[in-house]
């Protein structure tokens, strides 16, 4: 359990199928303790049991995009005001990302660091999904860092539909209905 917890932390897409044979076979167990790990997991809200397709790890609908979008932005603000950095260049990904490591490593709120690392962890995912779908157009704002959250908030509902399966072109799986 505690592998496949930190798998899905670190970085499994949402939405992703998640193969009890091939789970079984890296961590060289049988399928039954992958298939109650599995069910614990999906007890504790990790990953979704799609009965029928096997077990997937958990969508991510629109309104937790933004929120997580949203709550990362006042980590953000707030340890960049503990810290007295100041806001980002421009706001491309790479220089808010640079910005941000420096927010992090400036701050001295521990409790504040480690929340904001746990949501960003939460995000990445969703980011390296998005990264096609994001516009590279940044809206004209005066504050850098409230343009790329407006980017990253348009394309969270394209990111939405891509992990929901909702468009037919980017579909991995298809039922079988007779």
């Amino acid at each position: 359990m505690a592998s496949l917890r930190t798998a899905i932390e670190d970085g499994l897409a949402p939405g992703q199928h998640l193969s009890v044979a091939d789970i079984a076979a890296s961590l060289k167990l049988s399928t039954s303790p992958v298939r109650e790990a599995l069910s614990r997991l999906c007890g504790e809200g990790l990953i979704e049991d799609r009965r029928g397709l096997g077990y997937f790890t958990r969508a991510a609908p629109f309104e937790d995009i933004v929120g997580l979008l949203d709550l990362e932005a006042a980590h953000v603000r707030l340890a960049s005001r503990n810290c007295a950095v100041p806001g980002p260049t421009d706001a491309t990904d790479e220089s808010v990302d640079r910005w941000i490591a420096d927010v992090v490593a400036r701050c001295e709120s521990q409790p504040l660091v480690e929340s904001l690392i746990r949501v960003r962890r939460r995000l990445a995912p969703l980011r390296r999904l998005g990264e096609a779908m994001i516009d590279t157009a940044t809206p004209d704002q005066g504050d850098q860092l409230d343009a790329y959250y407006a980017r990253w908030r348009i394309a969270a509902s394209l990111l939405a539909a891509r992990i929901r399966r909702l468009d037919p072109d980017e579909s991995e799986y298809t039922r079988n209905i007779v």
